[in-house]
C-alpha cells in the first residue's frame, strides 16, 4: 500500500482532495436542509411548491412507524396546515392577529371547529382569562413505546410556532466551527509538519527538530484526523434541538 501511495503519489493526493470536497458539499447540503422538528423526527421541505403556494413537509418516525407530512399555506395573517400521520388527516386553521397589541390575538380551527381562542405570548398560548393554555395534546416524538396513530398529532402550540416560525434547519452548525478549524489545523500541519512545533518552541528553543515521539503522535492524528472530522459531522445531527 505504501509502495502504491508513493508511486501514485499526485494521484492519490487528487483523489483525496476530490473525495473530500464532495464529502464536503453533501454534509453542507444536509446540514442547512430547511424543514421543521417534530420532536425527534424532522420534517423535510420539498424541493418544490404544489399549487403554487402550499409548502410541502414530511418525515419519518421509525419508532412509531409513521410517515408525516404537513402541508402548510399562508395567507397574510392566516395559516392553513394540513397534517398527515400515515392515511389519517387533519386540517387546521390558525389566525394570528397583532394589529391591536404586543400579544397577538388568536384562534385555531381543527377541521372546521374552533379549538383555541385567546393570545400567544412568550412560548405559549394563553386562554382569554390570561392563564397558560392547557393543551390537550402534549405529545412528544420521542422514547421507545409505540404510540398509536390517533395520538401522534401535534399540539396546538407546535401548529402556532410552525404558521409563524421560519423553518429551521437539519443540522447544528455550531459543529461546522470546529471541524472547519480541526481541518484548516491538519492540512496546515501535513503541509508544514514542523510549523506548529516552531511555533511552540520559537522562544525557548534555538535550532533542534521534534523528537521522533512528537512525529509518531503527529501522523497518529493524521490517520485518526479523518475518523474524528466524519464522526463530528454526524454528531451534528443528533440531538438538535
Amino acid at each position: 500500500m505504501t509502495d502504491f501511495f508513493y508511486k501514485h503519489k499526485k494521484a492519490c493526493i487528487i483523489a483525496g482532495i476530490t473525495a473530500a470536497v464532495i464529502i464536503f458539499a453533501v454534509y453542507l447540503y444536509a446540514l442547512f436542509f430547511p424543514g421543521y422538528w417534530y420532536g425527534d423526527v424532522f420534517l423535510y421541505k420539498k424541493s418544490e411548491k404544489i399549487f403554487g403556494q402550499t409548502e410541502v413537509y414530511s418525515g419519518r418516525d421509525a419508532v412509531n412507524k409513521a410517515d408525516y407530512a404537513l402541508y402548510k399555506i399562508k395567507e397574510g395573517n392566516k395559516t392553513k396546515l394540513s397534517f398527515y400521520v400515515n392515511d389519517l388527516e387533519r386540517n387546521y386553521e390558525i389566525v394570528s392577529d397583532n394589529s391591536e397589541g404586543y400579544n397577538p390575538k388568536v384562534t385555531i380551527h381543527e377541521n372546521g371547529e374552533l379549538v383555541f381562542k385567546g393570545t400567544h405570548a412568550g412560548f405559549s398560548l394563553l386562554t382569554e382569562d390570561g392563564e397558560f393554555f392547557e393543551d390537550p395534546i402534549t405529545f412528544a416524538v420521542s422514547g421507545s413505546d409505540k404510540i398509536p396513530e390517533e395520538e401522534l398529532f401535534p399540539s396546538y402550540n407546535w401548529l402556532y410556532d410552525v404558521s409563524q416560525q421560519r423553518t429551521a434547519i437539519r443540522g447544528n452548525p455550531l459543529f461546522l466551527i470546529g471541524i472547519v478549524l480541526f481541518a484548516a489545523v491538519i492540512i496546515v500541519d501535513i503541509a508544514y509538519p514542523d510549523f506548529f512545533w516552531n511555533l511552540d518552541h520559537w522562544i525557548d528553543t534555538k535550532g533542534g527538530e521534534p523528537s521522533e515521539f512528537y512525529r509518531f503522535t503527529q501522523k497518529l492524528l493524521w490517520i485518526l484526523a479523518p475518523i474524528i472530522i466524519i464522526a463530528s459531522m454526524i454528531f451534528s445531527f443528533i440531538d438538535v434541538p
